[in-house]
């Protein structure tokens, strides 16, 4: 379930069992962290500069709900996040291993926007890249301690979504990148596995929950 206060909004966190996942969204410079261990996973600005503040946040049955509608601070785009636990029999039995749905719709209200939003991860030894059913880039793997993270990319999303690092660097996707017009609504929707125990993520377990994520459908939320 989720645990939110209404006095403290930004803040949030999911708890399974007795397990606690950790989600600061403030927007801004600090953008938006999911915690776990001693790193954390963000949604940044492609150029770093501050994304629109957190305005609005409700959480929806498993659904954690935020809003930051674009406002006069040099941001070309506002954007909704919605956060969701996925349940798969084959991964989420354990406590210390949990999937993620972040689904994130973009617009704009200028003409003539290029709206992105980067998924960084930081990585300590690397990360590697598969290719699923003949989708380039479907699965980013980290391979850091002392956690472990894959990054799944599903069809609509994976030709469209530009890895600028990787290897020892932190791992850094672009999502979206193409101009788009007032009006229009982008979005993206990537699954994140994270280990928080540092055991590397089994390879057919992360083409497992690719597939479930390549078959279901997108929300309408």
């Amino acid at each position: 379930m989720w645990l939110t206060a209404p006095n403290r909004i930004g803040i949030a966190a999911w708890q399974s069992g007795d397990c606690v996942w950790r989600i600061k969204a403030h927007g801004g410079r600090d953008g938006i962290r999911l915690l776990f261990a001693d790193q954390d996973l963000a949604l940044l600005s492609s150029n770093d500069q501050p994304l629109p503040t957190l305005q609005e946040q409700f959480v929806r049955g498993q659904e954690l709900h935020l809003s930051y509608p674009q406002q006069d601070q040099g941001c070309q785009f506002g954007f909704r996040v919605v956060i969701r636990p996925i349940e798969l029999d084959s991964i989420t039995t354990d406590e210390q291993l949990a999937v993620f749905e972040l689904l994130i719709s973009v617009q704009t209200t200028l003409l003539d926007a290029h709206p992105t939003i980067d998924l960084v991860s930081e990585v300590g030894s690397g990360c590697r890249v598969d290719s699923v059913d003949g989708i380039a880039g479907a699965i980013h793997s980290t391979e850091s301690a002392p956690n472990q993270t894959a990054v799944l990319l599903g069809p609509p999303d994976a030709p469209f979504t530009s890895e600028i690092s990787g290897g020892d660097d932190a791992l850094r996707l672009r999502l979206f990148g193409e101009f788009m017009e007032k009006g229009v609504i982008r979005r993206a929707r990537p699954w994140v596995i994270i280990d928080r125990e540092g055991r590397p993520i089994d390879t057919d377990e992360a083409i497992t929950a690719w597939r479930a994520l390549a078959a279901s459908p997108v929300p309408l939320t």
